[in-house]
């Protein structure tokens, strides 16, 4: 039955794959196309069932072709779809770093090829055509100019200078309807596509929080995941998406207790992605976290300065002066503290914590 609906669409290629293909043999070229489509079959397949899509074109579509991974998702939840597509494109950016071709690369000090991601949502047409039937096949596919602006976006990301994961209007506006993504991204870029005729406002991923990347992804590409991106931010021109999705998954781990013995690393890793991100703000806040949660760094002056220093970049950043207000409610510092809270309230009027602690200042409660 036809039927209009709203999909997440992620589309993902090999970048430069053409240009590469010129320096490769045709063997070289295989087995690069062979580990890059094994590997977006592991992440597809692993993270849908993970998250409970049925699939077979009830819920989700996918498929591989060539150097191309094509994603729908569609089920009836966008902001579920939404946040899918973001961790799908994260992870399979994480595990072709991983493989072992471009471990192979790595080694050899050339630079490996890389992953542009384009999502979109919007409205499609979802629909058996008899033709499909007649090839047998029998589960329906969507169709739609909602797609299309999703292959323009994607072919942006080769412009993206931390993620190369691009994303259009709907979906970027879906995000901050959204209290459960939390993410940031780049100012817009009108771009003008051929063939569609007006300018299309595409935003870049510059950071994206969540803990579940890794721990998340298919057992069988766990194995020294962590040791290969450390390893990668130590060579030549690292991708800097990695220092992010790595310093996250530090995080992780101090949080949950044991392992102080990374505090002194991770600031270490920081300080060096500071070096290569033109997007420090998320930087600035990790390492404000750190030295604030740390156990044997914790230096809460510190720990101030770097949230202030990623509020000079930023001034409306949420997590910065939530961690600010909470620094300066320790110190005993309560009047900066409440300007703190309440220019967190000026910009988001239900935020829980900022709202019980003006109310406390106001009626004069420690």
């Amino acid at each position: 039955m036809k039927e209009s609906i709203v999909a997440t669409m992620l589309l993902a290629d090999l970048m430069s794959s053409t240009e590469m293909a010129k320096n490769l043999t045709l063997q070289e070229y295989d087995d690069m196309i062979v580990h890059f489509q094994s590997t977006m079959y592991e992440v597809a397949s692993h993270h849908l069932g993970h998250y409970g899509y049925v699939g077979n074109g009830v819920d989700s579509d996918w498929s591989i072709a060539g150097d191309e991974l094509r994603v729908f998702l569609y089920s009836g939840a966008v902001g579920f779809d939404v946040r899918n597509a973001l961790l799908i494109a994260v992870k399979i950016k994480l595990a072709w770093l991983a493989t072992a071709f471009n471990e192979r690369i790595l080694n050899e000090g050339r630079l490996v090829s890389r992953i542009g991601v384009g999502i979109n949502c919007g409205k499609v047409i979802k629909d058996l055509r008899g033709w499909r039937v007649r090839m047998g096949e029998e589960q329906p596919n969507i169709e739609g100019y909602a797609i299309n602006v999703a292959k323009r976006i994607e072919s942006a990301s080769r412009e993206g200078s931390v993620y190369q994961i691009m994303v259009g209007d709907s979906l970027y506006k879906r995000c901050h309807e959204s209290n459960t993504i939390n993410i940031a991204f780049s100012r817009p870029s009108s771009l003008v596509f051929k063939g569609l005729g007006q300018k299309i406002p595409v935003y870049e991923v510059v950071s994206f929080v969540n803990f579940e990347i890794l721990p998340s992804m298919p057992d069988s590409l766990k194995n020294d995941l962590l040791q290969k991106m450390q390893y990668a931010v130590t060579q030549p021109m690292p991708e800097p998406w990695i220092f992010i999705t790595l310093l996250r998954y530090y995080i992780s781990l101090i949080a949950s207790g044991g392992h102080k013995y990374l505090e002194t690393h991770a600031i270490e890793v920081a300080k060096q992605a500071l070096e290569v991100l033109d997007y420090k703000t998320v930087i600035y806040n990790i390492l404000g976290w750190i030295y604030n949660y740390g156990q044997s760094v914790r230096n809460l002056e510190t720990a101030l300065h770097y949230f202030d220093q990623s509020l000079s970049l930023e001034p409306r950043n949420e997590a910065a002066l939530l961690h600010k207000a909470r620094i300066l409610d320790k110190m005993g510092r309560k009047d900066p503290a409440r300007h703190a809270y309440e220019k967190i309230l000026f910009h988001n009027q239900d935020h829980p914590e900022a709202s019980r602690k003006v109310a406390q200042y106001q009626a004069g409660q420690p």
